[in-house]
């Protein structure tokens, strides 16, 4: 029953963003207002992503389709922080086999898709959501950004999200530095480029240490930051992209 009514929600959404652009009234900076009623579907539909966005990652992360070590994960983690859930998840050593990798992989890709579409939706109405509307869920959206759908082409993806989006930050919707950690996240983790913004700090696994982000050239990316009311990066915020500096 919940997924049928999630689905008609979807369906819902899609429906309105087409009426907004066959009747020409909005242009890309004029969203609909939110009203309560919209506040309250919007905030129900926030519930249903968060959830089901980590329905099988968690299980795949752990290793387990066991309940009841993933619930005992998430009290340490509630207890003692990130780090002790961290190190108590690494000493059970948990695997599951490749088959069922691959069945819940499948099962969270379709859950991706369905879920980048409602986002979508929401934004072609209403403009990138507020936090005034959703609260702490607001993250949600960050949260969908930095993992594309299975099988859609990254670069072109980065591309075309990050036009929409700047026209978000243009309008005051959403935050320079959630648009700017989008991009970087798509260079660094996914193309494996420098960033452009420089603003993902990034995990070294030979020292074991938290590191500057990586950027390709200083004036390039103060420009760019510039550009969306970021500050400049100073001295010890990033470091300069190996290649290019033996050239």
């Amino acid at each position: 029953m919940t997924i049928w009514i999630f689905k008609s929600t979807v369906v819902v959404i899609l429906f309105l963003a087409s009426l907004s652009v066959v009747s020409g009234q909005q242009t890309a900076d004029q969203k609909q207002p939110i009203g309560d009623s919209e506040k309250q579907l919007i905030q129900n539909i926030f519930e249903e992503i968060a959830r089901t966005d980590q329905l099988y990652r968690k299980k795949l992360s752990v290793g387990t389709l066991d309940e009841n070590i993933l619930a005992r994960i998430d009290s340490v983690y509630e207890a003692d922080g990130i780090e002790a859930a961290m190190a108590y998840e690494a000493s059970l050593n948990l695997s599951l086999p490749e088959s069922i990798k691959d069945s819940l992989w499948g099962l969270q890709a379709a859950i991706d898709l369905q879920n980048h579409l409602t986002l979508r939706g929401l934004w072609d109405v209403y403009g990138y959501i507020p936090k005034t509307v959703v609260e702490e869920k607001q993250y949600v959206q960050h949260l969908l950004l930095l993992h594309p759908p299975k099988d859609w082409d990254v670069r072109t993806y980065q591309k075309e999200y990050a036009e929409l989006l700047l026209i978000e930050v243009r309008a005051g919707r959403m935050e320079a530095k959630h648009y700017a950690s989008f991009y970087d996240n798509m260079s660094a983790k996914i193309l494996r480029e420098p960033q452009l913004y420089g603003t993902n700090q990034q995990f070294d696994r030979a020292s074991n240490r938290i590191l500057p982000p990586i950027i390709e050239d200083l004036a390039k990316a103060n420009a760019a930051r510039a550009e969306i009311g970021l500050p400049e990066l100073k001295e010890g915020e990033y470091r300069l992209n190996a290649v290019k500096s033996k050239k």
